[in-house]
């Protein structure tokens, strides 16, 4: 016979910060029948998937003292280092750098009421625990080489779709949406893109459609990467899921069509379905290639 912990309780000073902070560490949520308000006495935090304690923050006058009597050590899902650098960005100070020049060590950060914590190495930087994923290689459909240009056409771009699937696959949603690069680009964000050009060039610029719905309406004057932008809210599946349907509707509008024939939209150019599925493939290929190198620098994650 044994108990489970169903909350950890922190004593604090500001309860609602306390939980903002430590909601955007872990990646928790507010309780569904009870969201925090900063004008409540306490505040709790839960992980939305049911596998760990939710977190409990109540007031108490006194401030603290004394280093904290309950030290978390986090394994984040991403590298080491870029965790530390997000933890910052949250409003963590570093407290003391344990971090080795061979990628050992951990670096120890407060959170914003001064209670220490370690951030350790990911599984992927621990080859003595869990070797990085490799998916393998994904082999060339039997016949592609010598098949003519419409079927080559249609099975290079499929092969390329089935790639950004494969390639995100498994993937929390911590890595889905982080941005480590300088710029706005995520796994989940070029889903999204992927997505919305699948979708742009085949239902509105080729077959003349109004825009899909999940997208109609958007201000790309005020936003021209909007896709990037909205995606933190939204699970990876929806991308994935998203992303599937606009090529499945790709596919149907080619069907039976000549590759010599003149798409819709000719405001700024004339152009054939050839074309299409030509800039496809070079846009498919081109963001799969950066979604191997994200998925790689997050998580381990290699392979075709």
């Amino acid at each position: 016979m044994t108990s489970t912990i169903r909350h950890l309780t922190f004593d604090c000073r500001d309860p609602f910060t306390q939980a903002r902070f430590w909601a955007a560490v872990l990646g928790y949520t507010d309780h569904p029948d009870d969201p925090n308000h900063p004008d409540d006495p306490e505040a709790l935090i839960v992980d939305p998937r049911g596998l760990h304690p939710g977190l409990l923050f109540i007031p108490v006058p006194e401030p603290k003292g004394l280093k904290n009597r309950l030290h978390l050590d986090l394994v984040p899902d991403v590298r080491r280092d870029l965790e530390v650098e997000r933890l910052l960005e949250l409003g963590a100070t570093l407290v003391d750098d344990h971090r080795k020049p061979d990628g050992t060590g951990w670096a120890v950060l407060a959170d914003p009421e001064g209670n220490e914590l370690c951030v350790e190495r990911s599984s992927a930087e621990r080859p003595d625990q869990s070797e990085p994923v490799d998916t393998g290689l994904r082999p060339m459909p039997a016949g592609f080489h010598t098949s003519g240009e419409r079927a080559m056409l249609e099975a290079m771009l499929d092969w390329y779709r089935a790639g950004v699937v494969a390639k995100v696959a498994d993937a929390s949603h911590h890595v889905a949406t982080a941005t480590p690069l300088r710029s706005s680009s995520s796994i989940a964000g070029l889903v999204k893109h992927l997505a919305l050009v699948e979708d742009s060039w085949w239902a509105e610029d080729f077959a003349g459609l109004p825009e899909a719905d999940w997208y109609a309406g958007v201000d790309w004057d005020a936003d021209r990467d909007w896709e990037f932008h909205t995606v933190d809210d939204e699970p990876l599946a929806l991308q994935v899921e998203r992303y599937e349907a606009a090529c499945q509707r790709g596919r149907e509008i080619a069907a039976g069509r000549d590759l010599d024939e003149i798409g819709a939209d000719t405001s700024r150019r004339e152009f054939s379905l050839r074309f299409v599925y030509l800039h496809l493939i070079e846009e498919t290929a081109r963001h799969l290639g950066h979604l191997d190198v994200l998925r790689e620098l997050l998580d381990g994650t290699t392979g075709e």
